[in-house]
């Protein structure tokens, strides 16, 4: 299995997309049968793999200067608007990426259906001339933390206890303090990190995260070279109707994703938009 541009794997069902899941974990981990890949879905297959800070920063403005403001903000005015405690810069930084906010992070999750549900859930809503193919990306973030960060493991660095001192270091060229002197990242490449579950939304859908370096073509730079731990998963336009309807009778919906009031919302209007379809599927039947 190599690392290429275009996508790997087809699949039009979710039991191949399970299929296609198993056979990536094996090849990837034969003798881990802890570990597994982590995935993420794109409703779009031919969206990058690229943060939202990066997507939206002005080119003349450098990315420390940027970032050091949006997460100043953030920090004063969170607080007050919601439950959440973080207890260090990382977890307000997961905090942020989980809000909406621009942040160098890109969203995954050990859960593989959670990222096939991510992939095709937008796309129903869609004139059909809008619709678009969707891929989910897998990767092995141990292989990505050897390549870029020197170290075959990953860990959740903003726990204040249970890690190695001198491995914890290793991350923290990745989030450096605000407002230090020195406003340039002097790491380029992306790696991956757990978060502490301090979140509901974080802990429901099993996430996890790659950071970015400085350079926001990171992982394009990666596939260019011999990097065997990634792989993409393609689903055809033609069959994101089918593949949510599966994962629905599988217990994946937007409650299962978004425990809370307004994934229950969301739920209950998606059953309405549903039911006069699913009434016309029964009568044929």
């Amino acid at each position: 299995m190599t690392a290429e541009t275009e996508p790997l794997f087809d699949v039009k069902r979710l039991t191949e997309f399970v299929d296609v899941v198993a056979e990536i974990s094996k090849h990837w981990f034969p003798d881990h049968k802890n570990w597994g890949p982590w995935f993420r879905g794109h409703s779009n297959s031919e969206w990058r793999l690229a943060p939202k800070l990066y997507r939206n920063i002005e080119p003349d403005r450098g990315i420390r200067v940027v970032e050091d403001e949006i997460r100043q903000e953030f920090l004063m005015r969170g607080p007050s608007l919601g439950s959440e405690r973080p207890q260090n810069s990382w977890d307000w930084y997961f905090l942020m990426q989980h809000s909406g906010a621009p942040t160098r992070l890109l969203d995954w999750t050990e859960a593989a259906l959670i990222a096939l549900y991510f992939a095709v859930r937008d796309n129903r809503d869609k004139k059909p001339r809008d619709r678009t193919n969707a891929t989910v990306w897998a990767i092995d973030p141990w292989s990505l933390n050897r390549n870029n960060l020197g170290i075959a493991e990953v860990i959740p660095p903003g726990a204040a206890t249970g890690i190695v001192p001198e491995h914890a270091e290793k991350y923290k060229k990745w989030l450096p303090d605000r407002y230090e002197m020195e406003k340039k990242l002097d790491v380029d490449l992306p790696i991956a990190v757990y978060p502490t579950h301090f979140s509901q939304r974080i802990s429901s859908q099993r996430s996890c995260f790659t950071i970015h370096g400085s350079d926001p073509n990171g992982f394009e730079r990666m596939f260019a070279e011999p990097f065997p731990a990634v792989a993409r998963i393609n689903i055809p336009v033609e069959s994101l109707d089918g593949i949510e309807d599966d994962l629905s009778l599988a217990g994946i919906d937007e409650l299962t994703v978004f425990p809370d009031l307004d994934g229950l919302g969301r739920y209950l209007t998606a059953m309405l938009r549903d039911e006069p379809r699913k009434q016309a599927i029964w009568k044929l039947r």
